[in-house]
């Protein structure tokens, strides 16, 4: 479970990795390989990406019904006045 909570918070170095493997994975890579090393970085984003979302909403207030409304209004200085 350690490793993916690790896994979890490489959120930069995926893009990086798809990217990189659409770049320069035809070199290194057979077509077939390619294809399938940029679906499984693309899995693994979208599974990244669902899992920080969940954790974000679950950390959200809900039926927070204590929110006040304020409007702004202009004050005329004191200054002016005196």
């Amino acid at each position: 479970m350690r490793s993916f909570v690790i896994f979890s918070r490489a959120g930069c170095f995926l893009p990086l990795l798809i990217i990189l493997n659409l770049f320069f994975g035809w070199m290194v890579f057979r077509p077939l390989e390619w294809l399938a090393a940029g679906a499984v970085l693309l899995l693994l984003f979208l599974l990244n990406s669902i899992i920080a979302t969940r954790k974000i909403l679950s950390e959200a207030p809900k039926g927070n019904r204590n929110i006040i409304d304020v409007e702004g209004e202009v004050l005329e200085d004191k200054i002016k006045d005196e």
